[in-house]
């Protein structure tokens, strides 16, 4: 995480695009006999996937990870807007770089592929193929539940409120 400011229960965190919530941090014992504090968080929107899930990491390890807090209502607005600006149709994006993109959980880089992709989606010209599909699919996933949480909304909500942004934007 890159702000300095330590967790606390009730934070929000997001990982690869879904938002947990922090319900318990503890000190717990190694191998050692070294004490680590350790966080225990769990999904924020629940399905009948994930209503048992529940996660934990020692603090020491979130630097090695791409857990990060969830954006601001000003970044979501500057974002939202990015998605509903018109531009001129970029080269088509590499579909392994655009996987590897989305791992890093940065919201900037999601808006972009989705744009890219939207785009090209919308092409006539061009073929746009199951993996791209995928790849979009998997794109708008790692944006919705922020945009929820942010925004206070349904994940329904959510993601149409993308797809119009994103629609915006072809017109």
């Amino acid at each position: 995480m890159k702000d300095k400011k330590s967790l606390k229960v009730g934070d929000r965190i997001v990982d690869f695009g879904q938002v947990y919530r922090i319900f318990k941090i503890e000190k717990q014992k190694r191998a050692k006999g070294k004490e680590e504090t350790v966080i225990f968080f769990r999904p924020y929107f629940k399905t009948k996937q994930n209503r048992t899930l529940i996660c934990s990491i020692p603090v020491n390890n979130i630097k090695k990870t791409k857990i990060r807090r969830p954006i601001s209502k000003k970044e979501l607005r500057k974002l939202l807007k990015e998605l509903s600006q018109k531009s001129d149709i970029e080269i088509p994006i590499n579909i392994t770089r655009a996987k590897e993109m989305l791992n890093l959980n940065d919201p900037h880089e999601i808006v972009r592929i989705l744009k890219s992709l939207w785009l090209e989606k919308n092409d006539k010209s061009t073929s746009f193929t199951k993996t791209r599909e995928k790849v979009l699919r998997l794109a708008i996933k790692r944006l919705v539940e922020e945009v929820a949480l942010v925004n206070n909304m349904s994940i329904e909500k959510a993601k149409s409120q993308i797809e119009e942004a994103l629609e915006k934007g072809t017109k």
